[in-house]
C-alpha cells in the first residue's frame, strides 16, 4: 500500500494491485473519514473489470464449421430378369422356342442422405417398393427325333388327337382344365383343330391361324405340316399376348378375333 495522501478538503487513501500482469488501482476518499479500502471491495472492483474485457473479447469471436444439408433421394433400379430353359420333345433336339418373353422389374428406394460442404457423407433407407414385378424368361429346348416329332404330327391330324396334343403341353404353363377349356373354343372357332385349315381371304393358316403362317416356323421348320409345332407355337403366343387361353378367348369373343 502507498502512503496516504492529503489534500484540502480531505484524505485519500490508495492502495496499488497487480492482478494477472493488469495493474489496478483503489481508492476511497470521503471528508475526513479516511480509510484504505477493504479486501472484499478490492476484489470486486478487479473482478468486474476481468468481466469487462472478457466481454469485449467474447463479441469479436467468430464461429465458422462445416456446413451439413439432409435431403430426400428416390431412386429407381431395374430388376434383370433370368432365363430358365424348358425341355421338351415336341421340338427337335437343338431347336429352342421362347415360351414367355422375359421382362426386367423396377424396384423403387427412398433414402434420406447427409451432404456435408458438397460431400454425400451418409444414406439411409426409407422405404423400398417393388414397383413392377420380373417376370423371367422360360425357353424350350427341344429334346425329340424325326421319330417322335413324326408321330406326334400324325397324332394331331385329326381334332380329337390334335386337343390331346394340346392338353399335354398345358400343364407347362401351369393351366388346368378351364384353360383347356377355352382353348377348345377358341381354336375350334379359329379352324376346326384342322392343322391344314387355311383363311382364303387373310391366309392364315393352320390351327392357331397364324398370320401370316411362316410365324410358325419359329417353332419348327414343319410348321405347314406338323399340328404339334403349329399347337407349340400357339400357345406360346397366347400365353405372351394374352396371358393365358381365356384371355384370348374373352378377346375373342368381343372383338371376333385373337
Amino acid at each position: 500500500m502507498t502512503p496516504v495522501m492529503m489534500r484540502a478538503g480531505g484524505t485519500a487513501a490508495t492502495l496499488a494491485l497487480a492482478v494477472s500482469g493488469g495493474a489496478y488501482a483503489a481508492v476511497n476518499a470521503s471528508g475526513t473519514d479516511v480509510r484504505p479500502l477493504s479486501e472484499t471491495q478490492t476484489q470486486l472492483r478487479a473482478i468486474g473489470a476481468q468481466s469487462e474485457s472478457a466481454t469485449a473479447q467474447t463479441a469479436s469471436l467468430t464461429v465458422s464449421g462445416a456446413q451439413s444439408q439432409v435431403s430426400t433421394v428416390t431412386e429407381d433400379v431395374e430388376q434383370p430378369y433370368e432365363t430358365v430353359e424348358e425341355r421338351t420333345d415336341t421340338l427337335l433336339e437343338g431347336e429352342t422356342q421362347v415360351k414367355t418373353a422375359g421382362v426386367n422389374g423396377v424396384v423403387r428406394t427412398t433414402y434420406q442422405v447427409t451432404t456435408t460442404d458438397g460431400t454425400e457423407t451418409s444414406r439411409e433407407v426409407l422405404s423400398q417398393v417393388t414397383v413392377s414385378q420380373k417376370v423371367d424368361e422360360v425357353v424350350l429346348v427341344g429334346t425329340g427325333t424325326a421319330a417322335t416329332t413324326a408321330g406326334l404330327a400324325a397324332a394331331g391330324t385329326d381334332a380329337a388327337s390334335a386337343q390331346a396334343i394340346a392338353r399335354s403341353m398345358l400343364s407347362s404353363y401351369g393351366w388346368g382344365d378351364e384353360q383347356f377349356s377355352c382353348l377348345v373354343n377358341l381354336w375350334t372357332r379359329e379352324s376346326r383343330w384342322n392343322y391344314q385349315a387355311q383363311n382364303s381371304s387373310s391366309g392364315a393358316y393352320g390351327i392357331p391361324q397364324a398370320l401370316p403362317g411362316s410365324k410358325m416356323a419359329s417353332a419348327g421348320s414343319d410348321w405347314a405340316s406338323n399340328p404339334a409345332t403349329q399347337i407349340t407355337w400357339g400357345l406360346g403366343y397366347i400365353s405372351g399376348r394374352y396371358g393365358s387361353p381365356c384371355g384370348a378367348w374373352a378377346h375373342s369373343q368381343s372383338v371376333g378375333w385373337y
